[in-house]
């Protein structure tokens, strides 16, 4: 018996371009929700690494990172990396204005993430109608 891991952005019912045998036997399997890490997780993530590491980064560097950063672990581990990284280089230490200006490009791409909500608010106003009219049950025909 062999096993095979898959992962998704969705459900396996929700696969498009999947024939329906193969999604059936996704489905008997295993199907675990992975869901966003938390503020606390992604710090305890930090603060294991740099044990590993054997470095110092102060927790007020370790919170910002963990606060700021949210999209996934390898980024979160690839921009500490990076500040360490260059902290040694410069044989400065690590500090909240430093990291930041090191991680400015990452920082700046994180918080630039589109929700559901922001395109909702940008389609509403192109076409000139209340969000409301979106969620309503009722569709005028102009919609």
């Amino acid at each position: 018996n062999k096993q095979l891991v898959i992962s998704a952005d969705r459900s396996p019912s929700d696969l498009d371009g999947v024939e329906d045998r193969i999604k059936s036997r996704l489905g008997w399997g295993l199907v675990a929700d992975i869901n966003e890490t938390t503020f606390e997780l992604r710090l305890g993530i930090l603060q294991l690494k740099i044990e590993k590491m054997g470095v110092h980064v102060p927790n007020e560097v370790l919170e910002f990172l963990a606060k700021n950063i949210k999209s996934n672990i390898r980024e979160l581990e690839g921009a500490l990396n990076k500040v360490v990284a260059h902290s040694s280089l410069v044989g400065s230490s690590v500090t909240i204005e430093s990291a930041s200006g090191i991680l400015s490009d990452l920082l700046r791409a994180n918080h630039r993430m589109v929700t559901v909500g922001m395109t909702q608010k940008k389609v509403a106003e192109f076409f000139g109608i209340k969000l409301e009219d979106m969620y309503s049950a009722r569709r005028l025909r102009a919609l």
